[in-house]
């Protein structure tokens, strides 16, 4: 039976907010004013499993949490001001998760649980945020903390993303051209080559073949190349075969780097948000190497915890040959020294940050030449190929 989230005003004058099932909102209604209830507005909910995968996009997120921060700051109780929201928001999934939120805080739950409920949404270290700031009476600033957490983890992701556009586009277009003139061009000259019973070069000999393979094995090469990305699918999936991966890739030259100072950069956010929401430092460094998407660089914080669970200081701790950049260390220490970790952690994330779009900017200044000269050498080669004959034939004629 269809389920409805329901604003209604009791026989006081008092608004309250319900959550019924009914056959339909003509039905819903009749059965609310038997009960001297003043429906005032209905609106149908989704199933519980989809409801609880329901996602906001950052860019719509990140000011809802602002209006929501402006309001209790301004002394708005937090049922008042989600029932605001939700009335004022669009329909769609905002207004229906934060009705469901605002029904949830309605019946006396704390809205960290109520948030829970939306998993995508609030996964387990932003619901310990808002779950802190509930408990310390801080609310209006983890909400904001959280927001500019995600603002600069949007950023980061958005500057990475934004350096790949441009890489994959010229990737397929010169694999495209590759296909094209292996399948459709080489095949022409070959035919004219053996007519003339041509004794051809090693390197055109090997053109041919290859644009043979490409045309009457194409099915094997993809076959080939889905599994391929099978395999990388399920290496990203595999504790082992992900470490050796993500191992492999820091060593690559000024990729790696910016891949360490990009890992590095939500180490530090994700840290630094639950440390200044406080969460226990082991808890957050858990977390942290959860978070952080590297497999290298989260088993060095993860043997750091260990050194910080025996009362070491986390700078101490860490390996001695970690794979975090050099400049870590002595930050850590000025942080735990001074009493000051969280603002330890916010400059170096603003500073790994920093540095890895400088090496993204540098990548791509290498990668764009470079491009272009394999582009330029392989039609260069396959040129080559069909003029090698075409000389030996001029030769031929003019020694007659």
């Amino acid at each position: 039976m269809p389920a409805f989230a329901v604003n209604i005003i009791d026989r006081a004058g008092v608004r309250r907010s319900l959550r019924e099932a009914a056959p339909d909102e003509a039905q819903l209604r009749a059965k609310l004013r038997a009960q001297d209830l003043w429906p005032v507005r209905i609106r149908p909910v989704s199933s519980g499993r989809k409801l609880a995968r329901l996602k906001l996009a950052t860019g719509d997120f990140v000011p809802l949490l602002h209006q929501l921060e402006m309001q209790l700051r301004a002394g708005v109780t937090a049922d008042v001001a989600l029932a605001q929201l939700a009335e004022d928001s669009p329909k769609g999934p905002m207004q229906t998760m934060l009705t469901h939120i605002h029904d949830q805080v309605a019946q006396g739950r704390p809205i960290h649980e109520a948030c829970r409920f939306f998993v995508r949404q609030f996964p387990p270290h932003l619901a310990a945020v808002i779950a802190a700031g509930e408990a310390s009476a801080q609310l209006p600033e983890s909400l904001k903390a959280l927001a500019e957490h995600l603002t600069n983890a949007e950023d980061i992701r958005r500057t990475a993303k934004r350096a790949l556009i441009y890489p994959l586009i010229v990737l397929v277009a010169v694999s495209g051209l590759i296909v094209f003139l292996l399948g459709g061009v080489v095949p022409k000259f070959a035919e004219i080559f053996l007519s003339m019973h041509l004794t051809l070069p090693a390197l055109t000999m090997g053109l041919i073949r290859v644009s043979e393979i490409v045309r009457t094995g194409w099915p094997g090469l993809t076959v080939a190349a889905a599994g391929l990305a099978v395999f990388a699918a399920f290496a990203a999936r595999t504790p082992k075969l992900r470490y050796l991966r993500d191992a492999a890739l820091l060593r690559v030259p000024v990729l790696g780097e910016t891949i360490r100072c990009l890992a590095t950069a939500r180490f530090a956010s994700h840290c630094r948000l639950l440390h200044e929401a406080g969460v226990a430092l082991l808890d957050t460094l858990a977390t942290g190497a959860e978070l952080m998407n590297h497999a290298v660089l989260a088993r060095d914080l993860l043997a750091a915890r260990e050194g910080v669970a025996v009362g070491q200081p986390l700078y101490a701790s860490l390996p001695k040959d970690h794979a975090f950049p050099g400049f870590i260390i002595p930050a850590l220490k000025s942080g735990e020294t001074t009493g000051q970790l969280g603002l330890a952690l916010r400059h170096i994330e603003a500073y790994a940050a920093r540095r890895a779009r400088e090496r993204l900017a540098t990548a791509l200044a290498l990668l764009e030449p470079m491009l272009l000269a394999g582009l330029t050498a392989i039609v260069g080669l396959m040129a080559l190929s069909f003029f090698l004959p075409l000389f030996s034939l001029l030769g031929g004629i003019n020694t007659r």
